[in-house]
């Protein structure tokens, strides 16, 4: 049994364990056939950090274009962070495979009205990704990603085999997480925007951007495997979204991450360009110390972000 299996098989028992037996991470028929191990990758340079702005835009209302389009505005507009020829990827959370009004992934009219936002500001490709645990095809077309990402003008796709197309190896360097496969198109992207959505978790209390990054990896099971707090952390230290768009309008508020449970309005869109303070907002939203959550008092206290919203230049806007 090799490396890569010995931790599938772990995480797989952890999961277990959590009470996701119900889950099933994908074993696609490629997986077995899967080409050599990618190499160590050293990504070319990210393009310059956005001009100032605000650090966070709370909009508050239900009508997810509407919501988008106040926001992003109340940020300084889209051209603060997407320009003409930008290959732009998105990571929303289309994870399980739910319904929109389960309120268990990210809304597809969210991601829709964001990636036609890209492309009118001169994108020259948006793509859409995510790496279920369950089937990949059921999940976008059981959450209407598929549909409405095309509709858009986008490209969406499940990071469902471990080969060069998706992955490659490369060094994180932290105490728990020391390397992973992770998601080529982040890496290779203009602009990375990461849109989570607010709700209920079992492990971790809540799922929210930091969280939502695990869908960039191959080996999860090592997350779970190393106390899942730690490894969050570490990989937000190596990589950070240009934008970060979380879906707070509605959500689940037990049994997550997987659903169904009971549905809580909290009637929210959170814009920010700081990955730790878009959590703390959306742990208070929920009702909960930010410090609670040990991955994001983890991730503050390494110095990826500000935990205390008093010190952060905040917009809210009422629609």
């Amino acid at each position: 049994m090799d490396r890569r299996e010995f931790l599938r098989l772990c995480g797989l028992g952890v999961l277990a364990a959590l009470g996701l037996a119900g889950c099933r991470l994908p074993r696609p028929s490629g997986e077995k056939a899967a080409p050599q191990t990618p190499a160590p990758y050293t990504p070319p340079p990210m393009q310059a950090a956005p001009a100032r702005g605000p650090d966070l835009a709370v909009v508050e209302g239900d009508n997810y274009e509407e919501l988008l389009e106040k926001g992003l505005e109340a940020m300084g507009g889209i051209a603060r962070f997407v320009q003409k020829g930008n290959l732009v990827v998105l990571k929303p959370n289309f994870s399980v495979p739910r319904a929109p009004e389960e309120a268990c992934t990210t809304s597809p009219r969210l991601v829709a009205a964001l990636v036609k936002k890209c492309l009118e500001a001169g994108a020259r490709e948006v793509r859409v990704i995510d790496h279920p645990f369950f089937n990949g095809e059921t999940c976008l077309e059981k959450t209407g990603m598929r549909r409405a990402v095309r509709e858009a003008g986008g490209k969406v796709y499940v990071l469902d085999a471990l080969n060069d197309r998706y992955y490659t190896r490369v060094e994180i360097g932290g105490q728990a997480l020391r390397e992973v496969h992770f998601s080529r198109d982040v890496l290779e992207a203009d602009v990375f925007i990461n849109m989570p959505i607010l709700k209920h978790h079992v492990a971790t209390k809540l799922t929210m951007g930091l969280k939502n990054m695990m869908g960039l990896v191959w080996d999860r099971g090592v997350f779970h495997a190393r106390g899942l707090h730690r490894p969050i952390a570490e990989l937000a230290a190596f990589k950070k979204p240009h934008l970060i768009v979380m879906d707070a309008v509605r959500g689940i508020t037990s049994n997550g991450p997987t659903g169904p449970g009971p549905i809580r309005e909290f009637r929210r869109l959170i814009l920010g360009t700081d990955p730790v303070a878009v959590d703390a907002y959306g742990a208070r939203l929920f009702g909960l110390d930010p410090a609670e959550i040990e991955h994001l008092r983890l991730a503050a206290g390494m110095g990826l972000g500000q935990m205390d919203l008093s010190k952060l230049h905040t917009v809210n806007v009422f629609l």
